[in-house]
């Protein structure tokens, strides 16, 4: 009995043990799905390398000759490697990119870019991220699927890190998008010593410098500042969301404020809760394009 009872006991382990470990390898496929999103390499002339990005077709491509507008979306500051896997796992599919294709009947990109702010760095001179996804990543997809292939078929649109790279790309290229949708981005650089007393500016040490002997390069490359190379146009506009308990509230209002002052065609909206990016965040933002959609 004893013999039977210790046979049964480890057989239990054993299953036990295969099956926790089939429950996280089906947790870890779920996170970096391989079917989710075409993977596609495009090489950055600016920097010399390749990186990889994610395209999200709608339901129907294959089935017509249609063309289509293009969102590129943004993410925010993470600790993913500049691989397929940390890519996949930054857009999983729990945030339901690819249904959002087919509902909103777009194409989304989405890139991977480090911490990198989505800029061309003037203390760090391999970092060319906004050459990267303001130029080169537009110029690829044009050339390899059927999109509207003018700034009126492209969208930027970012969460945090990702909302500045929406807003300051805009600014930098109005003549390659349209239209910027921002939640919760960084639009001061310099927001977390001057707004919520912070030691110092954390990553973007790296890529401006020390903010208190390199304070210049905080203030021209904040949107506060870029906004100025777009403050004339009627032919751009930016849609801001942000949440009432979110640490850039305050930097986000400011800037909603300072567009307000120049007359520049913005939206502004509020909502409930703090700084965190699911599929109903995703799904707010991406439903304001109902005020910009392009038509042909």
């Amino acid at each position: 009995m004893k013999t039977i009872s210790a046979f049964l006991f480890v057989l239990l382990f054993v299953f036990g043990s295969i099956n926790i470990a089939l429950a996280q390898e089906k947790k870890d496929k779920v996170e970096t799905d391989p079917g989710y999103g075409k993977l596609e390499v495009i090489h950055s002339n600016a920097m010399n390398r390749d990186l990889p990005v994610l395209v999200f077709l709608p339901a129907h491509y294959q089935k017509n000759r249609e063309q289509y507008p293009v969102i590129y979306f943004l993410h925010g500051t993470n600790d993913q490697p500049l691989t397929e896997k940390g890519l996949r796992t930054l857009y999983h599919p729990g945030l339901k990119i690819k249904e959002m294709a087919d509902m909103f009947h777009v194409i989304i990109v989405t890139p991977i870019v480090g911490n990198s702010y989505y800029m061309n760095s003037p203390v760090k001179p391999g970092n060319m991220y906004a050459t990267y996804v303001g130029e080169e990543i537009p110029a690829f997809i044009d050339d390899h699927y059927r999109t509207q292939p003018d700034r009126d078929g492209r969208i930027l649109a970012g969460f945090s890190m990702g909302g500045y790279g929406a807003v300051s790309l805009l600014c930098r290229y109005p003549d390659v998008f349209s239209v910027a949708l921002e939640r919760s981005g960084v639009l001061n650089l310099a927001t977390a010593i001057e707004d919520l007393d912070w030691d110092n500016n954390g990553k973007l040490n790296d890529l401006l410098g020390d903010y208190w002997t390199h304070g210049e390069n905080y203030h021209l490359n904040s949107c506060f500042n870029l906004v100025n190379h777009i403050r004339d146009r009627k032919d751009v506009a930016i849609v801001m969301e942000i949440g009432r308990d979110d640490f850039l509230y305050k930097t986000n209002y400011a800037f909603h404020q300072r567009l307000v002052d120049l007359g520049f065609k913005h939206i502004y909206a509020e909502y409930p809760g703090g700084h965190y990016l699911d599929s109903n965040v995703l799904m707010s933002l991406f439903s304001q394009l109902q005020y910009f959609r392009p038509t042909r």
